[in-house]
């Protein structure tokens, strides 16, 4: 019973962690080729952007997904984009359990 409990957690811990590394990759890609649209401002940065954002659409939480959306959304709207960053920051910390200080 003991050998069951053990093998169980181990897998457990072992999709955790892939989970994890799955967002946390789609996070990072997701930046950078939002700061790559922002700075190229070209049709294959923003397909890119639009490429990442579908990765955290499958596997980031509702939070994120909502936060991003309003990246895309606020695009002409200055403090609506200024917002919209703090919550994708607070809402991307949450789903990866950082903690800022």
């Amino acid at each position: 019973m003991t050998a069951f409990v053990q093998s169980w957690l181990s897998a457990r811990s072992k999709v955790k962690e892939r989970s994890f590394k799955e967002r946390k990759e789609a996070y990072i890609g997701l930046l950078e080729a939002y700061h790559r649209a922002a700075v190229e401002g070209t049709d294959e940065a923003s397909k890119n952007f639009a490429y990442w954002q579908m990765r955290c659409e499958i596997v980031g939480p509702q939070s994120v997904r909502k936060a991003i959306d309003e990246i895309v959304a606020s695009n002409a709207d200055r403090k609506g984009r200024s917002r919209a960053h703090e919550k994708l920051k607070i809402s991307i910390r949450r789903d990866l359990g950082v903690v800022a200080k």
